[in-house]
């Protein structure tokens, strides 16, 4: 766990904001593969209006794991225009690498939201949530 310390340390996460319709939260940018890799593995929470946005180079369909996460998430897909392309609600961690499931949009994205578990609920969000950086 403290080499996932060093990584966070020197990966240098950059952050910035991003609104869903009038909801603006801060956010760590996995823009790499190592940071992408990484994600939130590790870490036992997230702020109350914080998430990272993985930031991928072309639309596909990103899969995500929960594995060595510690807590439970909702995940966004974002398309390159900035629309919602699917998403899952409540997704927990995994017990072990063997029972790891990989979780899968229906269509292409270009990048995708990790937020806190109830996000998406308690925040309305929808498919057709108005989403920017800023």
């Amino acid at each position: 766990m403290c080499f996932t310390k060093f990584l966070y340390k020197i990966l240098r996460f950059k952050t910035k904001k991003i609104k869903l319709d009038k909801k603006t939260i801060n956010v760590l940018i996995a823009d790499s593969f190592f940071k992408q890799m990484l994600g939130l593995m590790h870490r036992t929470s997230l702020g109350k209006d914080q998430g990272m946005l993985f930031i991928f180079g072309i639309p596909s369909k990103y899969g995500i794991w929960m594995l060595n996460m510690k807590f439970s998430i909702d995940i966004i897909w974002i398309d390159n225009n900035f629309k919602i392309t699917d998403f899952l609600e409540n997704v927990k961690p995994c017990k072990s690498l063997f029972s790891c499931k990989t979780f899968y949009p229906k269509t292409s994205s270009k990048y995708v939201l990790e937020v806190n578990s109830g996000f998406i609920k308690n925040n309305k969000i929808t498919k057709s949530t108005k989403i920017s950086l800023i």
